[in-house]
């Protein structure tokens, strides 16, 4: 890695994240890691070499107990640090909810803005192949459905590396999503002490706009490329921030084309995709050429089964039905 502002050599999403801590680390005495063998950077490198940059008193292991990690975390935060809690699995993330949700989210609100909780929650979320139901969760929707706390979705090393450093300048609670499908894609990375968690076009097309987050955004781009070729041009948007959400992008996106697909990684029903559906047909009823399709997860466990499991989770194929639906659409 270079210095900050200068553009390094491709690093994967992981290492990304590793980069992040550490830099922030390094300027901010106040910061601590909590969690499961995170000492030795298990079990995906997140935080690998961090303790012996900055001690056991800044990174520990923690038992196996989420409820205990995220109840340490919360309350640490209140008494001044900044902790990064890591929960591997979004499965996991259940047991810390009444920490995470009900006191952290509400603390600022119920003490009329004496408390403080600058809490960090790293969450793996998605498939990562066969690990079956319980270690291939999508939790964005619940999380972001919470008032009091921000929800970000990284889709590349660069998001990664933005999410945690912008999570880390925060003084209420923010979880950090990272899809365990691209923990090991690469991409290039320019360290910034300025990060950025807005809304971004990664793709200019003017026949039909894909918003969508995390992995959904590789699989957008990879269907959009596969779309160039019969001559359909798709803009794509990684909105990055579920909560807040970029109301103001998402309607100049479906504005801007008139035929919207919007993919998610959780369920069809009460879930990211319709609210974002939902939010682009009100702000932009009165240009849209086409229905708003969404693009969904199957609302069933994912099965221990790679083969059954591919079938769960959007796919590039699926996004393309959905874009050739909308730009075919033709009123009666």
């Amino acid at each position: 890695m270079t210095a900050t502002g200068a553009l390094v050599e491709e690093v994967t999403f992981i290492e990304a994240v590793c980069a992040a801590q550490r830099d922030a680390m390094a300027e901010d005495d106040s910061i601590v890691l909590l969690g499961q063998d995170i000492v030795a950077g298990f079990p995906f490198g997140a935080t690998k070499g961090l303790a012996e940059a900055f001690g056991s008193d800044r990174v520990l292991n923690t038992p196996i107990s989420e409820s205990a990690t995220m109840g340490c975390g919360v309350g640490a935060a209140v008494a001044g640090l900044r902790p990064v809690v890591e929960v591997d699995f979004a499965g996991f993330l259940y047991l810390g909810l009444d920490q995470l949700l009900n006191n952290a989210a509400k603390m600022r609100y119920m003490s009329s803005g004496q408390i403080r909780v600058p809490l960090v929650v790293r969450v793996g979320q998605g498939p990562l192949g066969s690990f079956a139901a319980q270690h291939s969760q999508s939790l964005h929707a619940l999380l972001a459905a919470t008032p009091g706390m921000a929800v970000l979705a990284p889709s590349d090393a660069q998001s990664a590396y933005d999410c945690i450093r912008w999570a880390l300048m925060q003084q209420d609670p923010v979880v950090v999503c990272e899809d365990l499908r691209i923990y090991r894609t690469k991409g290039p990375l320019r360290r910034s002490d300025d990060p950025s968690v807005s809304a971004r076009t990664v793709r200019v097309g003017a026949d039909a706009t894909v918003l969508t987050y995390g992995a959904g955004t590789g699989i957008a781009s990879r269907a959009a490329d596969r779309l160039s070729q019969e001559g359909v041009a798709v803009q794509v948007i990684d909105l990055i921030s579920l909560a807040p959400l970029d109301i103001g992008a998402i309607a100049a996106a479906a504005r801007a084309t008139g035929r919207v697909v919007c993919l998610a990684d959780d369920s069809p029903f009460f879930g990211v995709g319709p609210t974002i559906a939902s939010i682009a047909t009100c702000e932009a009823w009165d240009v849209l050429a086409a229905p708003v399709l969404t693009v969904s997860a199957k609302p069933v466990p994912v099965p221990y089964s790679e083969r059954l499991e591919s079938q769960v989770y959007p796919t590039e194929q699926s996004v393309e039905v959905a874009v050739r639906q909308v730009v075919d659409w033709a009123e009666d």
